[in-house]
This record gives structure tokens, sequence and C-alpha cells, in this order.
């Protein structure tokens, strides 16, 4: 049975939820899962496999998944590793594009062995963020339509299956 650790860093759950959904996936086909907060690993040596995963805020991944890779980037270059990321930019045209080139730090990516990386639409619930959270975003947003038009859960459970079901397949071959 192969371990697969999934860890995560996440601003208001959205993203955890995501992570517990993908570890859903992976336990269909017996898979051992481990879901955690990038935050609380220690080790990932007990792993054969890692997907890190991040919402994207102000252009870039949240500071516990920039350390947590940071931490690791040997220990994962030595097993498949992938990432994902969840932000609203995606809805836009090209916006998919857009998040591979511009939030993913190619030289550490490279130096990872990183195999794929997933790339999905979040969840924005503007009544449930902080004021500054709701100012970074406003601010900081590099997309062309305003985000205070983008109110709403844009998770497609159906996108985040498929690709997890791929990672799973690749796992399970390799």
């Amino acid at each position: 049975m192969k371990s697969v650790l999934i860890a995560y860093a996440t601003k208001h759950g959205s993203t955890a939820e995501v992570a517990q959904f993908m570890g859903e996936v992976l336990r269909e086909r017996d898979f051992a899962v481990t879901i955690a907060a990038a935050e609380t690993v220690e080790s990932v040596a007990a792993y054969d496999a890692v997907l890190v995963g991040s919402p994207i805020y102000g252009g870039m991944w949240l500071t516990e998944t920039s350390q947590f890779l940071e931490r690791f980037a040997d220990a994962l270059s030595q097993r498949p590793t992938y990432f994902w990321m969840t932000c609203i930019r995606v809805l836009e045209p090209g916006g998919f594009e857009h998040a591979q080139h511009e939030y993913v730090y190619q030289p550490l990516m490279k130096r990872i062995g990183v195999r794929d990386v997933g790339v999905f639409a979040g969840k924005l619930k503007q009544e449930e963020i902080n004021w500054d959270d709701r100012w970074t975003l406003a601010a900081r947003y590099d997309g062309k339509d305003l985000p205070g038009t983008r109110d709403d859960d844009f998770r497609d459970w159906n996108a985040i299956r498929s690709w997890t079901v791929t990672v799973r397949e690749a796992l399970a071959g390799g």
C-alpha cells in the first residue's frame, strides 16, 4: 500500500476541504493518506509521494506552503511530488495558464522535480473574511475582473477529482 502525504496551507478552510476531498479520492484505491497542515509536518520520510497545495493570495502561495517546500525540498526531490493551488484568477480567460506560469516558482519546481501542477478555481465568500484580507484581495488582485464580482464557491469538484485520479493512477503504476 502506498503512503501519500497531502500537505496544504489554508486561510479560511476552503483549501483544507480540497485536501480532504483529494484524500478521499486516493483512498478509493487503498492508498494510505495523511492530510496535514503544511506547518505541522515534521518529516516526509515516511511517505511514498507528496501532494502540496495552497490558495493564492496576492499572487503568491501562503507562507506556510513556501516554508514547507523549502524545508523539505531535498526530500521531496526523492519521491513523486505534485503541486496544486486554488485561486479566483483561474476563472478569467487565460487564468489557468497565468496561474501555471506566474504562481509556481519554477527554479524550486525544477529542483524538487514536480511531476504536475493542478490549478483549480477557489471559493470566495467575502462576508466570511476580515477586512484586511478583503483589502489585500482587491489591492493585489492581478486579474482583469474585480474580485468583488467573484463571490461564490467556484471549486469544480469534478476537475479536482479528475486531476487527483490522474495522480492516483500515476502513483499506482509507478
